[in-house]
């Protein structure tokens, strides 16, 4: 498939995976009982008291505490995961057989997001490549909660076009989008905070005329098979 200058919705089996049901339970475990109502229901110590900026938007403590949904996050090797990861790595083989037709590189543990009432997700506009990430890779983006207007992603509609457009999507539909579009967000006015995940693929088609350089920002890790990627096969048993 595709993608070079493009961004595509998708849906997918909600009862094929379980991401609302992983979330939901492991936020209950501090008192949270409406995902879209974090910027009320947590403990105030989660909530950030400015606007996060590229260098700390994944610092905030809430993070902390959503990582430890899967202890796999914890652990340097990318092959010991539990049931979140397992269930992404099965979301990753859908993708595979299902929309790309091959093989696939991915990124092996998904970056998780919030997106505060009146704050940011991300600090800024970027195209991932602006920080290491190779031009062959194409985005995935999974909502928890709903994602609309000034609480979901806004993408350029073609390459330095910077004509920002919000996609909005719904539990159970996916974002597919190619990495040289610039992305991100706005203060979020919806009233909602929206939870979401993120990952990235590479068709191994491609996979051999990638330029591997630097790591990572949020995790730290090079960008080879068996630290940041993993490689999923369309025949791969779960």
């Amino acid at each position: 498939m595709d993608v070079t200058n493009k961004v595509l919705v998708k849906k997918y089996n909600k009862n094929d995976f379980r991401f609302y049901e992983y979330f939901r339970n492991h936020l209950s475990n501090i008192g949270v009982d409406e995902m879209e109502q974090l910027h009320k229901k947590l403990p105030k110590d989660f909530i950030p008291n400015k606007k996060v900026n590229v260098q700390d938007d994944q610092d905030l403590k809430i993070y902390e505490y959503l990582y430890s949904i899967d202890r796999g996050y914890s652990l340097k090797s990318s092959d010991e995961k539990g049931d979140f990861l397992k269930e992404c790595e099965k979301f990753v083989q859908m993708l595979s057989k299902d929309v790309f037709c091959e093989d696939l590189v991915y990124q092996a543990k998904p970056t998780l997001r919030v997106h505060f009432h009146n704050n940011l997700a991300v600090g800024g506009f970027h195209r991932d490549r602006d920080y290491n990430h190779p031009i062959e890779e194409i985005n995935i983006w999974v909502p928890i909660t709903r994602a609309y207007e000034t609480c979901t992603i806004w993408i350029e509609t073609a390459f330095n076009n910077n004509d920002f457009k919000p996609i909005s999507v719904n539990y159970g539909e996916f974002i597919i989008f190619d990495s040289g579009l610039k992305h991100g967000n706005h203060i979020n006015r919806t009233g909602i905070s929206r939870l979401s995940f993120d990952l990235r693929v590479i068709p191994l088609s491609k996979w051999n005329s990638v330029k591997l350089s630097g790591t990572s920002i949020d995790q730290n890790k090079s960008f080879e098979i068996g630290d940041y990627y993993e490689m999923m096969s369309t025949t791969k048993e779960l």
